[in-house]
């Protein structure tokens, strides 16, 4: 990574960056949230519900370019003894295979490990081979899948991914 790198807490003029690097990855069709695409309108409520909540949205920035983001929350599906969390990380295509993934990775488990948490979890569309590879090359170990998740009214296979913190 040649770039200067920092990453640091998304702030409301990184919306259209965050906007497009999204709807860009969601156009490839192999992410475990739906294919809903953000407006303008509708990515300014997505960092407005984030920041309400309290949950980290991170963006990773090299030399003036934001070229991915990361999301943190608390893992809702089932409940936990421990605290657990779930996250998301997006990259720009043209910055794929550079460490962002990897970086913002990194500062998300950090901010886990400041709100408590004990593990992270990942939820990846099983046709995602790239992401699934990233995790389980940076010590995340397969829990299971479900099969009932819904993307454009179509059945969808979901691994679910662990990584222990403590």
């Amino acid at each position: 990574m040649g770039a200067n790198w920092i990453v640091r807490e998304a702030v409301e003029t990184d919306e259209t960056a965050v906007r497009c690097i999204y709807n860009a990855c969601q156009a490839q069709g192999t992410w475990a949230e739906g294919n809903q695409k953000y407006t303008e309108k509708s990515i300014h409520s997505f960092f407005c519900r984030h920041k309400e909540q309290g949950e980290p949205l991170l963006v990773a920035q090299a030399d003036g370019h934001v070229a991915g983001f990361a999301l943190l929350w608390e893992f809702r599906e089932w409940k936990t003894e421990e605290k657990t969390m779930e996250y998301a990380v997006y990259t720009d295509p043209d910055w794929r295979r550079q460490g962002v993934a990897s970086l913002l990775l990194e500062a998300v488990k950090e901010q886990a490990e400041a709100c408590g948490a004990v593990a992270l979890m990942a939820c990846i569309d099983i046709r995602n081979l790239p992401s699934l590879w990233f995790h389980e090359n940076r010590g995340f170990t397969s829990t299971g899948s479900f099969t009932k998740w819904k993307k454009d009214g179509s059945p969808v296979t979901v691994a679910l991914y662990e990584l222990e913190l403590t």
